[in-house]
């Protein structure tokens, strides 16, 4: 990657966990850049977290690229998800381990590895989650999110509010330096992610911006560069901007195994993957959240192995006594009548073929 400073010079040091938002138009290469530099933080002995991507699963093209030969990669996916052939380890996201953002060398989170969107963005939470209780590490992780709004939608899926969802975000980036995190986020919007966070970027890159242009926070930017080379850019051309007011014009070379618009990329790489039963998560709606899955369970564990009462259950879970009653009752209902509970088989419990009684 070259670039040429035409106001002020910054260095890009890959030893350091800087933060890079990239926007710009669709099939801009916004996603080819990023990868670009989770190759140099690879270079360098760290880790690639690729955590979000398109829908047909893109990050998985690491998988053919030159570091799979020697570098260690991981695949990541849901609890009801099975992969039957892989050239890599896999194991589900509840199963990662802080240790593994040391062994491995690439984790992917791809969105063929999940049953439903809902499912991916509630386990991508899981993943950074871990991250927020690393107090030391020897290698940085780059996290790498497509289209930035999925890591607010993702913590939205486990949050109580958007405020709270927007407040979690901007904490993970604004301490992202204690905890050895680098990140690369991409959209095509600027104002996609709220200013919170887009103050924390260490670097602001610009891809071709199309018919809409520049936003009008940035139209001084004309004072230095045309309108029409921002415009209409060549995928392999950025423009760069630093927190400290500097700017650039960069080229990037293009990477050969990145995935291809109507490619089938999990035959491509070699992958194949087996779906059981999408689980359930809990909702909010208004003053309360549905009972999800996971939590109907934990209420069976509680009451079966734990001998806890109905008030302790619903002091733990932070729900009146009547929730824990009702389903209770209902897994009770279900052993009766079908021989085993449909929502605790779903989460693989051991559960669900066993009456909630205690003694």
């Amino acid at each position: 990657m070259q670039i040429r400073w035409i106001r002020g010079k910054e260095k890009i040091r890959f030893n350091r966990p800087h933060t890079f938002f990239c926007i710009g138009v669709r099939g801009g290469a916004k996603s080819t850049w990023l990868e670009t530099i989770g190759c140099y933080y690879l270079e360098k002995g760290h880790t690639i977290l690729d955590l979000f991507g398109s829908r047909d699963g893109e990050g998985l093209a690491w998988l053919r690229s030159p570091y799979a030969k020697d570098k260690k990669i991981l695949l990541v996916h849901g609890e009801n998800v099975t992969v039957t052939q892989a050239p890599c380890d896999s194991k589900p996201t509840a199963k990662v381990t802080l240790s593994d953002y040391e062994k491995y060398d690439i984790i992917i989170s791809a969105s063929p590895l999940y049953l439903s969107p809902d499912d991916e963005f509630i386990n991508a939470a899981l993943l950074t989650d871990k991250i927020y209780r690393r107090l030391g590490w020897k290698k940085l992780v780059y996290c790498l999110v497509r289209e930035a709004a999925n890591l607010f939608y993702s913590r939205l899926k486990i949050s109580e509010s958007q405020v709270v969802s927007k407040a979690m975000m901007t904490y993970l980036i604004k301490e992202a330096r204690h905890m050895g995190l680098a990140m690369g986020l991409d959209s095509t919007r600027y104002y996609s992610i709220d200013i919170d966070i887009r103050n924390l970027t260490d670097f602001l890159i610009l891809k071709s911006q199309g018919m809409t242009g520049i936003t009008r926070d940035m139209k001084w930017l004309y004072s230095y560069l045309e309108p029409t080379m921002l415009a209409k850019m060549p995928k392999q051309h950025f423009v760069i901007l630093s927190k400290e007011g500097s700017i650039g014009i960069g080229q990037f070379k293009e990477i050969p195994w990145h995935k291809q618009e109507r490619e089938n990329i999990l035959e491509a790489v070699g992958v194949k993957v087996k779906y059981g039963e999408a689980v359930e998560t809990g909702e909010y709606r208004g003053s309360f959240k549905t009972v999800g899955d996971r939590e109907h369970s934990d209420i069976i564990k509680m009451y079966v192995e734990e001998g806890l009462s109905l008030n302790k259950i619903a002091e733990r879970i932070g729900r009146s006594s009547r929730t824990p009653f009702k389903h209770i009752h209902q897994h009770n209902s279900r052993v009766e009548g079908a021989g085993f509970c449909p929502v605790c088989r779903r989460v693989k419990s051991g559960l669900d073929k066993k009456l909630a009684r205690r003694g």
